[in-house]
This record gives C-alpha cells, structure tokens and sequence, in this order.
C-alpha cells in the first residue's frame, strides 16, 4: 500500500487534514527504514516523539472539533483514540524496558519498528479512512 494522501481521505478541516497527512509521511519513513538494511533506534526515537506529539495534539483538536460540530457519536470516537493511547503507552514501556535491560539487539529494533508501522497502517484504514469520514459526512450535512 502507497501511503500517500489522497483527496478522498479530506474530512474537510484543513488542521485535521495536516494532521493526517503527518500520520501517513510517518507511516511511509517507517516503511522505508523497514526495507533498509539497517533499521535502528533513531527510527524508534522519531516514531515515538511523533505517536507522542500526534496523539495529544490530533486527538485533543478533533475531539474539540467533533463537539463544536455536535457529531453523536463523539464518546465513541474518543474510546477508540484511547486504545491508540493505550497502543503507545504499551509501546513506550516495552522499550523503555529492553533499553534499560540493554538488551535492545538490532533484531529487536526491527521487531518494534514492523509492530508500530504495522499498527499504524491499520489505524490509518480503520480510523482514518472509516471513522473519521463518519463526522465528515456530518459535518457537511449540518452546514
């Protein structure tokens, strides 16, 4: 899959819409270190500073935003943006453990960078291309 933005994926907020395209520029780093020879833990470093910026500043924004526009279905949304949390902070602690451990080999390093592109492909179809259209198609209902 070509993780490239597409006018289709718009929810018709242009904050929200940047947000999502930085998801998808992460999505395709990670793919490309993952086909590299030598995955290492800068990857981890950048992937982990971005799941950390993205989900305080993309989930706070959104979840306002779906308010202000009444979306019904906003407690719903919210409970899947926390398991993306609850994703990063098992993410966080198991490799705050090997590295502590110092038992961080590079195999391990590309285990982790393959889990967290896996994980976040799959959120970018399930939430982005299915939920998040959800409250776009209100939104354009309701102006």
């Amino acid at each position: 899959m070509k993780y490239e933005w597409k006018p289709s994926m718009s929810v018709n907020e242009n904050k929200i819409d940047s947000q999502h395209k930085r998801l998808l520029a992460q999505i395709a780093k990670l793919e490309k270190n993952i086909a590299s020879r030598n995955v290492n833990m800068g990857v981890l470093r950048d992937t982990n500073h971005f799941l950390y910026t993205y989900f305080k500043e993309h989930f706070t924004y959104e979840e306002k935003y779906m308010g202000k526009i009444g979306f019904p279905k906003l407690e719903q949304h919210k409970k899947v943006h926390q398991s993306f949390i609850q994703f990063y902070d098992g993410f966080q602690r198991e490799l705050m453990e090997k590295a502590r451990a110092r038992s961080l080999t590079s195999f391990d390093v590309k285990e982790m960078v393959v889990k967290i592109k896996k994980y976040l492909a799959e959120w970018l179809v399930d939430h982005l291309m299915k939920m998040d259209q959800e409250y776009a198609r209100f939104a354009k209902r309701i102006k």
